[in-house]
C-alpha cells in the first residue's frame, strides 16, 4: 500500500527535526527549523529556545565541524523534497518554518509556495533566517 502524500510529507518533517534534536538534545525548550527551498538555491538552519533565550545552532557550543555537517545535512535534505512533492504531483513549497516543542512534542508549521529568495525580491536565505531569529526574540 502506498504512502499517503501528507504521511511521507510529515516523514520528511520529522526528520529533519530529528536531526535538530541528534545536535542539540533534549536540553532545549523549542527548535525552529528553516527551509528555503527556492529552484536554484537551497538552504537549512534552525534555532532554539532554551532557558528563555533563543540562540542559533553555532551560539550553542556545538563544535563547529559538527554544526556545519548539520546544516549540510538538513540543506542536502530539501532534495528529498523536491522529490517527494514531483512524485505526488504537489507543488513545492518554497519556504517552511518548522517550530517543534521539545517538552510537549507539539508541532506546528507554516509553508510558502511562491518565491521567498530571489533576485526580484531582493531577500537571501540567511537575511530571511536572521528576521525570523529576530522576530521570535521579540516576541
Amino acid at each position: 500500500m502506498q504512502k499517503e502524500f501528507e504521511d511521507v510529507f510529515m516523514d520528511f518533517q520529522s526528520s529533519l527535526i530529528s536531526l535538530c534534536l541528534e545536535v542539540t538534545g533534549n536540553s532545549v525548550d523549542v527548535i525552529y527549523a528553516y527551509c528555503s527551498n527556492e529552484r536554484k538555491s537551497k538552504m537549512f538552519k534552525a534555532f532554539v529556545r532554551t532557558n528563555g533565550e533563543v540562540k542559533t545552532i553555532s551560539q550553542l557550543g556545538i563544535q563547529r565541524p559538527l554544526v556545519f555537517q548539520f546544516l549540510k545535512t538538513g540543506t542536502e535534505d530539501l532534495e528529498k523534497l523536491d522529490k517527494i512533492c514531483e512524485e505526488y504531483n504537489k507543488p513545492v513549497p518554497r519556504e517552511i518554518k518548522m517550530i517543534y516543542d521539545v517538552r510537549t512534542g507539539k508541532f506546528d508549521a507554516s509553508y510558502k509556495y511562491e518565491d521567498v529568495c530571489t533576485p526580484l525580491t531582493g531577500k537571501v536565505s540567511d537575511e530571511v533566517f536572521m528576521e525570523w531569529v529576530d522576530e521570535i526574540r521579540n516576541s
